[in-house]
């Protein structure tokens, strides 16, 4: 017993910390001035929803934004799945390794991503930015500010020369509220705001029975 003691400690020790449930609607505004006296404006929205170790990020996608029909039809626009429109659903192991995977609910699909096809998706490879959306360790290199914060946040402000970067960070809940960047020529400006939402009564991972399951590979045939 007393042999299986220090194995048992270093075993807990090992695995990662489980973190409170949390859901959040995530919204994106950027806006860029093109060279060509162009304003060019992106917005979009996203969900997060992270449980024990995983993590899902889905798309907030309009009606009809994806028409079935289309898809039935196979045309030149659908013959791949869409991978920017697909959630990220990240599972992390006891060994603290990460299973990536893209899931598309119009094709019905599951698909393994590999470290290598990382970027591919717009993933990092952290897990602290698939369970925070950013990692803590950037706060630590930013410097506190003093722009006026609800309470229980602070304003952290870091960034280059060229552009600078302001985050609300949620002290208790690690993560960030708000975040703005923009460039010094005022040409590029970003706005990123995560809001608390309740936690769904069904975990999206829980809902993919009959889902085909392949390989990031298989996509690019």
């Amino acid at each position: 017993m007393k042999r299986l003691l220090p194995a048992l400690l270093g075993a807990l020790l090992a695995a990662p910390a489980l973190a409170d449930d949390l859901a959040l609607k995530v919204e994106h505004d950027i806006t860029t001035l093109g060279a060509d006296g162009v304003t060019r404006i992106v917005r979009f929205g996203e969900r997060l929803v992270r449980h024990d170790n995983q993590s899902w990020v889905e798309r907030i996608l309009p009606a009809h934004a994806h028409e079935a029909e289309d898809h039935k039809a196979g045309d030149k626009n659908h013959k791949h799945m869409d991978t920017s429109a697909a959630a990220r659903w990240v599972q992390r192991g006891n060994d603290g390794k990460l299973r990536v995977r893209i899931v598309n609910e119009h094709e019905k699909m599951v698909v393994d991503i590999a470290p290598v096809d990382y970027t591919n998706i717009g993933f990092d490879g952290k897990w602290t930015t698939a369970n925070q959306l950013l990692d803590p360790e950037q706060i630590k290199r930013m410097k506190a500010s003093s722009r006026s914060a609800p309470a229980g946040t602070r304003w952290y402000e870091g960034g280059t020369a060229q552009t600078r970067v302001q985050v609300l960070w949620d002290e208790k809940e690690q993560y960030p509220r708000r975040i703005e960047s923009a460039n010094q020529a005022g040409t590029n400006r970003s706005t990123m705001i995560a809001t608390r939402e309740a936690m769904p009564t069904k975990l999206p991972w829980t809902r993919l029975d009959g889902y085909v399951q392949k390989e990031y590979s298989d996509l690019l045939d």
